[in-house]
């Protein structure tokens, strides 16, 4: 087990995964994701690049010597900057998708220059700019993410995630991605630790000032997280690129991992680490 070891507001443990060669690039999961989450797409990944996938605080194998229960954006962020210092990262590539793009957009706010790149999946700026998803649809997530969560309560937690098509074209991935979600789940009290970490998040206003190359990416038929709060990102962040992933929902990744992949690849080619400058730090 590879751990990373930091201060950040308290000692921290850090398990993370590391797969492949290369320019690294650090993953980011979302509110009931471990780093399995990722699986589907780092096979491929890891052909071209030094994968690394860490558990986020109260997720996983990760650690905590004294826990005060905050889990905000900026906390999340934080811990990030602790894997990356312990690795010896001095830049990067940084992806994150749902509360993990929430996560990296507050990292490269606030430390540009570690990053080579950015890559923003499924998420939103906060504010009064975020496009909701349904009532219905954040309930029937919320009762259905948890530790002992009936089978009924899961499937409908999860057909809030995917595209209608998925569980009979796509059933294989829909299973495996379940059960990272059964093998590691959260319990109640740290999912509304997160729901209350995120639920004042609101960088809006400052993304203008977001001086890293990045690409917002979304799923074609995104009910919890509606693909317009992508377009946003991309509208506020100068130079961004956005891409809508055909024939998938909230969990692209694990959807549709070759579209994303192809995507993700092909942005992270044309921003090399090696590049002498970050054009967007000038």
């Amino acid at each position: 087990m590879a751990v990373a070891k930091g201060e950040n507001r308290g000692r921290i443990a850090i398990h993370y995964e590391e797969t492949g060669s290369g320019e690294p690039l650090v993953l980011i999961g979302g509110l009931t994701s471990t780093l399995e989450a990722w699986g589907l797409m780092l096979p491929e990944l890891a052909r071209h690049l030094r994968v690394i996938t860490p558990d986020n605080r109260g997720s996983g194998r990760t650690r905590l010597e004294a826990d005060d229960g905050v889990r905000t954006p900026e906390r999340f962020a934080g811990d990030i900057l602790v894997l990356a210092d312990d690795l010896g990262l001095d830049r990067f590539h940084l992806m994150g998708v749902s509360m993990g793009g929430m996560i990296v957009q507050e990292f490269a706010l606030a430390h540009p220059e570690r990053l080579a790149s950015l890559v923003i999946g499924c998420s939103h700026a906060g504010g009064a700019s975020v496009v909701s998803a349904s009532p219905e649809d954040l309930q029937a997530m919320v009762a259905g993410a948890g530790e002992g969560a009936g089978e009924e309560a899961r499937m409908a937690a999860m057909a809030v995630q995917i595209h209608p098509d998925t569980p009979r074209l796509r059933a294989d991935r829909l299973a495996w991605f379940m059960k990272t979600k059964t093998d590691q789940p959260h319990g109640p009290d740290e999912l509304a630790r997160r729901i209350r970490g995120i639920s004042q998040y609101d960088v809006h206003d400052r993304l203008p000032g977001l001086a890293v190359p990045t690409l917002v990416m979304t799923g074609s038929h995104d009910r919890l997280v509606p693909g317009e709060n992508s377009r946003i990102l991309a509208s506020r962040i100068p130079g961004a690129e956005f891409v809508e992933i055909p024939d998938a929902g909230h969990i692209f990744f694990a959807e549709q991992p070759d579209a994303a992949n192809a995507a993700l690849l092909d942005f992270l080619e044309r921003h090399p680490i090696s590049a002498s400058t970050n054009p967007h730090a000038m």
